[in-house]
């Protein structure tokens, strides 16, 4: 499915893949929607406790450090599920499964938005807007780096360094 695409990819195509029968499928799911739904749901399963964890391990260090583990973290998760959330993201308008990812992604961003509020390292008039902003710049770096089937972790450090330069005001 991440070669052709989700709705390029067809239930014989999928068989031929798991290497079983298409009437096999239908044993466990009723149409190939089943089947796509279920995928997201168990893929999702694995990916959303790493994305909802993301800089949990520095939970405690300042600001600065915080963010870089976040976004280091978050990057990591999309490099081991890149394939998933390739298909995720050219899914995403069209709601096959209800998801949740996007606002647990932002609430673990805001987490470490008020932290720095918190401890004094940025302004308070941040906290309605930069979580939206990290998670958009992360959004845009997965988004770029998965159609060019390029490595994401590698753009962390970068993506941290351009936020908090823009956050502190500096050149």
């Amino acid at each position: 499915m991440a070669v052709r695409g989700l709705q390029g990819t067809a239930l014989v195509q999928i068989a031929e893949r798991a290497g079983v029968a298409v009437g096999t499928l239908y044993n466990y799911f009723t149409d190939r929607d089943d089947l796509v739904r279920a995928l997201f749901d168990h893929r999702r399963a694995t990916l959303r406790p790493l994305l909802r964890a993301a800089g949990a391990t520095a939970e405690g260090q300042p600001f600065d450090g915080r963010l870089r583990a976040f976004i280091h973290d978050v990057c990591a998760a999309v490099e081991t599920h890149r394939r998933f959330v390739k298909i995720a993201i050219e899914c995403e308008y069209t709601k096959v499964t209800p998801s949740t990812t996007p606002q647990d992604l932002l609430a673990a961003a805001q987490a470490v938005v008020d932290a720095g509020i918190e401890e004094r390292t940025i302004s308070p008039t941040y906290r309605a807007l930069l979580p939206s902003i990290i998670v958009g710049a992360l959004k845009a770096v997965m988004v770029r780096r998965l159609g060019e089937d390029a490595p994401i972790l590698g753009d962390a450090e970068l993506v941290a360094s351009i936020i908090l330069d823009g956050v502190r005001g500096r050149p």
